[in-house]
């Protein structure tokens, strides 16, 4: 097994997308298979020194940013073991990217349906947060299309966890919200066991291999980006097409979105304010008629609307989406910043409750503080993230986020939805479980990991001691 321990290696395992700065290792373990893990573990283990679980880096709340202690890093765990064309399965390990497994299984025409932003992301960094995507809407998050996992538990047990199999220990008496949640350890009546490690953040033990449930591949598809003059506009669409089953997405860009966007797509239609990208899977012929008639309904014009009607349309469409949170990454990344952004979802039936409470805080302070609303409109999920450039206007973005969290906590929403808590979201959680729920989940993290070693400051405040 590779160690590495020059200073200028560890640094590049010192960040994520959430730009949190201070991080520091004495070293890096890096594993090529099972047994290997297990001997990074069982050494951590018997000096009681702290592990940090490292995937891709595409996190944004600090989860792989280790604070002393030593780094596992699963970029060598990069094996398509087996792909089940007959029971539509594949069994990976946790370095293989979601771009590899698309490609993968494509070649014998399926599908893994879960399709979170980032493609480079690592499927058990996925795995860790729960993570999901445009596609949510219709197919769920990760926890919905995994069947099995390997886990090596900080005893250097490996632990073989089966879709079905129930926990041996008592539910805790907290209940996630009936919506996307990525937010503290799953807990429902009923529930399975596997779904307590699925959203764990790396705090219950080292995902080392990982069955996924796959389907057949999607027909054709009709991609568009249809710009609309207000938000109110935006929302009336949205709510119109939700229910619709052949609609895979919906995802919502506002004003400042499309500004910030303008540099590199300069044709963004200067008279429209919002946009909404949405994917249907084509039944029949008719599907143009339907959407001619929606736009007009709607005022939107098929001339400025954006089309996919072939593959590198759809792909060009595809990108402008994922533009605003690489954009946005790479300028703080620039700037050595951190931005302050949410992940909050609410019920449907709160959803313009909660989007009339940001813009009333947001527009109603005198500091300038730019902000920009994008994301996942068809589940009531919307990326807000506040970029201030001074002290005083951080102070107001902390102070506005804790606002917002509250605000969503009484609509019965969750504050992540789908970037789990990390090592900067400690005090959302708490907000919306209490510290009663926190307690027990802490209890859930001893059992499993009695010597408290594993991703150290992921989902609780806890540190080494």
């Amino acid at each position: 097994m590779l160690k590495k321990t020059d200073p200028d290696i560890i640094k590049s395992y010192l960040e994520d997308s959430s730009n949190l700065q201070g991080g520091h290792a004495e070293g890096v373990y890096v594993p090529e298979n099972e047994k290997e893990i297990i001997e990074a573990v069982k050494e951590s283990s018997s000096k009681k020194q702290p592990l940090t679980v490292s995937g891709a880096g595409t996190g944004t709340t600090g989860g792989r940013i280790p604070f002393g202690g030593w780094v596992l890093s699963t970029e060598k765990l990069n094996r398509i073991v087996n792909i089940d064309k007959t029971n539509k399965t594949a069994l990976i390990e946790p370095g293989v990217t979601l771009e590899e497994l698309d490609a993968a299984v494509s070649k014998v025409g399926l599908l893994y349906a879960p399709d979170p932003t980032e493609k480079s992301a690592f499927l058990g960094g996925t795995v860790s947060t729960n993570a999901s995507g445009a596609r949510s809407l219709r197919f769920g998050s990760t926890r919905d299309h995994i069947n099995k996992l390997r886990v090596v538990l900080s005893s250097g047990e490996v632990f073989g966890i089966s879709r079905g199999q129930k926990p041996h220990f008592p539910i805790p008496s907290y209940h996630f919200p009936a919506i996307k949640n990525s937010a503290g350890y799953y807990s429902k009546p009923g529930m399975d066991l596997i779904d307590l490690f699925i959203g764990s953040e790396g705090t219950l033990g080292v995902v080392s291999e990982i069955e996924v449930r796959l389907m057949d591949k999607l027909g054709e598809t009709f991609d568009c980006i249809a710009f609309l003059d207000s938000e109110e506009a935006a929302v009336l669409f949205t709510e119109e097409l939700r229910e619709k089953k052949d609609v895979l997405t919906l995802e919502y860009f506002d004003q400042n979105s499309l500004e910030m966007l303008r540099k590199t797509y300069p044709h963004i239609p200067s008279g429209n304010k919002t946009a909404i990208y949405f994917e249907q899977i084509i039944r029949d012929d008719k599907y143009l008629d339907f959407w001619e008639e929606f736009f007009n309904k709607h005022k939107v014009s098929m001339d400025s609307a954006w089309l996919g009607m072939n593959d590198k349309q759809k792909k060009e469409l595809h990108d402008f989406r994922h533009a605003i949170p690489e954009t946005i990454n790479e300028l703080y990344k620039h700037e050595h910043q951190q931005k302050v952004s949410l992940d909050i979802a609410v019920p449907d039936k709160n959803f313009r409750s909660m989007l009339n409470f940001y813009n009333l805080q947001l527009t109603t302070n005198n500091l300038q503080l730019f902000h920009i609303k994008f994301g996942h409109i068809g589940q009531s999920h919307l990326h807000v993230n506040m970029l201030p450039k001074s002290d005083e206007q951080r102070k107001l973005a902390q102070d506005l986020a804790m606002k917002f969290v509250k605000k969503a906590v009484s609509l019965g929403g969750t504050v992540s939805a789908e970037h789990g808590i990390g090592k900067i979201k400690h005090t959302y959680l708490k907000e919306m479980f209490g510290q009663a729920a926190i307690d027990e989940m802490i209890g859930i993290k001893k059992r499993f990991d009695p010597r408290m070693i594993l991703n150290l400051g992921n989902i609780f405040d806890i540190v080494h001691t």
